[in-house]
């Protein structure tokens, strides 16, 4: 498969519109199931809802089908493309200036796609491996990593020796990420009319004490600081509350994604806000309220000692010439597949830069897009025991 085929073939993926939500996955699944079709490799596809279907691809190494598994894993939904105008079609797939620009083109259909090409490529080659390259395209991973979470449930996972996500890191390798809490507070109040304030309790004001205490400081999340990671962060995103100018409101929401770090345990992080709510019940008897978790996904680490990373680190020195290790903030299908029985090494590594992902003109650099299958290929060749 020369440059132009792989150029051609990621453009008709990133001109699907798998937009999460609703996702529609389904497109993409299909899709890339019919082009290993046509190159003899083994596919299944599991439905996750209507319309949303994961796909599992398996290259069985012509030499012994019984040595170790290397995974390879992305996600076929994107994000909305947004208000904001963009000056290349978000779905049209232009090329310019070395870079293909879409929705999802750097946040991960060009890391999806290096990987089914690099499976390709070594199937046209016959080269004699030893055991197998799954791949795991997954849905839902832009709204709670939903698609990783069925196939871990249903064993996908277990026979996985090795996992790389082909998430964007311009193919530099991330060992770690932060896991992600998103708690929604809600209060619960009684309407009355804006000229009585006084027969009404106003959810609002209630959910304005809860908001200033939590942004204050005596809210403290504890940790220790990872040395990729950093600190834990936290953000009130989302407020919705009320209906008219006029009117009491009964009912007030807010919506916080908190960042965590190795060191911090979710549930503990949970036990604080709740604590929260009660201290606010001191100055608001009638306060009722109560948190929703809306995401909740671990921070994934894996030691940088570890043989596998060892061995990434040589393929992309032989590309890059140097590979440091590093972290992310945000969080991947790791934090999923990280749960699975079987406990294996796991990194970040693909194409694209993260600060042009869920942006108007995303990109990805054609050159890094073609250097991510032959890095994939590398290293399953090393893996595998060429």
């Amino acid at each position: 498969m020369d440059q132009e085929q792989a150029k051609s073939i990621l453009k008709d993926i990133i001109k699907i519109k798998s937009v999460n939500p609703p996702g529609d996955e389904t497109l993409v699944a299909n899709k890339l199931k019919a082009l290993f079709d046509q190159y003899g490799i083994e596919t299944e596809l599991v439905e996750y809802s209507e319309n949303r279907t994961n796909l599992i691809a398996r290259l069985k190494g012509t030499n012994s089908p019984d040595g170790p598994t290397l995974g390879l894993t992305g996600h076929m939904d994107v994000v909305p493309p947004g208000e904001i105008d963009w000056e290349h079609d978000p779905f049209g797939a232009e090329e310019a200036d070395g870079k293909i620009y879409g929705r999802g083109a750097c946040d991960m259909k060009s890391g999806l796609v290096a990987c089914v090409l690099a499976m390709i490529s070594l199937k046209e080659e016959g080269l004699p491996l030893n055991g197998e390259i799954t791949l795991l395209a997954t849905v839902g991973e832009e709204a709670g990593a939903v698609g990783a979470k069925q196939l871990v449930d249903r064993g996908y996972a277990d026979h996985l020796d090795a996992l790389i996500i082909a998430e964007p890191t311009q193919n530099q390798i991330k060992i770690a990420h932060k896991g992600a809490l998103w708690p929604q507070i809600t209060t619960y109040g009684k309407t009355a009319h804006g000229s009585m304030p006084d027969v009404g309790i106003n959810a609002i004001v209630h959910m304005n004490e809860i908001i200033h205490q939590i942004l204050s400081e005596q809210f403290k999340l504890d940790y220790e600081e990872d040395e990729l990671l950093g600190s834990p962060t936290y953000s009130i995103d989302v407020i919705r509350g009320g209906s008219n100018t006029n009117v009491v409101p009964d009912q007030c929401s807010t919506n916080i994604d908190i960042r965590t770090v190795p060191s911090q345990n979710h549930q503990k992080i949970i036990k604080q806000l709740e604590q929260v709510i009660d201290t606010t019940k001191n100055k608001y008897p009638d306060l009722k309220a109560d948190i929703r978790i809306l995401n909740d996904q671990p921070p994934m680490r894996t030691p940088g000692d570890s043989p596998f990373v060892k061995l990434v680190q040589e393929a992309v020195k032989s590309i890059y010439g140097s590979a440091e290790l590093g972290g992310m903030t945000g969080y991947t299908d790791g934090s999923q597949f990280m749960q699975s029985n079987n406990h294996f090494p796991i990194i970040v590594l693909g194409p694209g830069d993260t600060s042009v992902a869920h942006q108007p003109d995303e990109y990805v650099e054609v050159e890094e897009y073609l250097n991510s299958i032959k890095l994939y290929k590398d290293i399953a060749k090393k893996f595998l025991n060429e």
